[in-house]
C-alpha cells in the first residue's frame, strides 16, 4: 500500500509541484494494491492524511501541502480519471476506466505528451521520425527531423538530385514557371508565395538545427511540427497530381 510521502519524501516538493505532475502522484496511491476502493477514496481523508504524513513532531498538519493535494484531486477530476461515488454521498470516489488505464504519474505522463502533439494531426512520416524524439523532449531534434522529412519528400516528389538541398531544393521544386510542383493553374503571386513559404521553412526550422544546438520549448516545437505536417501534406499533393491520380 503506497502513501505520497513514499513516492515523494519532500514536502516542499508537493507544495511546489505543478498541478498536472501531482495528480500523477496521487492517483498512483489511490491505485496502489490495498488503497482502491478504501478510506482514502474520500477527498477530506486522503487530504487530511496527506498533511499527516508530512506534518513535523508535535505539529499540525501543513495546510499549503493540503491544499496543493486538493488542487491535484480536483484535477483529476476535471481530466476524467476520478469521479463521484455514485452508490455513496458527496467526498467518495472512484476511478474511471481512463484513471485505470493511466494508473500512476508514468502513465499520466504519457497521457498529457500524447495529448500535446495528438497523432492525428501529423503526417505518417512524422510519426516515425519526428514524434517519438518530441515526447523524449528532445524538442531541437524533433524539429530538425520533422523538416529533414519534408526536405527528403519535395526532393522525391519533384525528381530532384541529392545535390539540390534546403532553400535551393525548395525554389527548384517550387519555382512559379518551371517548377515541378508548382501548380501553373494558381496566380503567379500565390506560386511564389507557397516557393517562398517551403524555401523559408526549410531555411529557419531545418538548417539552424543542422548547424547548432537550439534551444526550444514544447509549445514551439509543437507549432513547427504541425507547421512541417501541413507542408509535408501540400507536397503530396502535389507529388499525386504530378502521377495523375487527382
Amino acid at each position: 500500500m503506497a502513501t505520497l510521502l513514499q513516492l515523494i519524501p519532500d514536502g516542499s516538493a508537493v507544495r511546489d509541484m505543478h498541478t498536472a505532475d501531482l495528480a500523477g502522484y496521487v492517483l498512483e496511491v489511490l491505485m496502489s494494491p490495498g488503497n482502491v476502493g478504501g478510506e482514502i477514496w474520500n477527498r477530506r481523508n486522503f487530504c487530511g492524511s496527506v498533511m499527516t504524513e508530512y506534518a513535523e513532531p508535535r505539529m499540525g498538519g501543513d495546510k499549503e501541502l493540503g491544499a496543493a493535494v486538493s488542487a491535484a484531486w480536483s484535477w483529476l477530476e476535471v481530466n476524467g480519471l476520478i469521479c463521484r461515488n455514485p452508490e455513496q454521498d458527496y467526498g467518495w470516489y472512484v476511478p474511471t476506466a481512463r484513471g485505470r488505464a493511466v494508473h500512476g504519474h508514468q502513465g499520466l505522463r504519457a497521457l498529457i505528451g500524447a495529448e500535446q502533439l495528438p497523432e492525428h494531426f501529423l503526417h505518417p512520416e512524422l510519426l516515425t521520425h519526428s514524434r517519438p524524439l518530441f515526447f523524449q523532449s528532445r524538442f531541437d531534434t524533433s524539429v530538425f527531423e520533422a523538416f529533414k522529412a519534408l526536405e527528403v519528400a519535395i526532393r522525391a516528389a519533384a525528381g530532384l538530385g541529392d545535390g539540390d538541398i534546403g532553400t535551393q531544393l525548395a525554389q527548384a521544386a517550387f519555382h512559379p514557371e518551371n517548377g515541378p510542383l508548382t501548380d501553373k493553374s494558381a496566380e503567379k503571386g500565390e506560386r511564389v508565395a507557397l516557393m517562398n513559404l517551403m524555401s523559408g521553412a526549410l531555411g529557419s526550422y531545418k538548417n539552424p538545427s543542422s548547424h547548432r544546438r537550439v534551444q526550444l520549448g514544447a509549445e514551439e516545437a509543437r507549432e513547427m511540427i504541425i507547421l512541417a505536417s501541413h507542408l509535408l501534406r501540400i507536397v503530396d499533393s502535389r507529388k499525386v497530381k504530378d502521377n495523375g491520380h487527382a
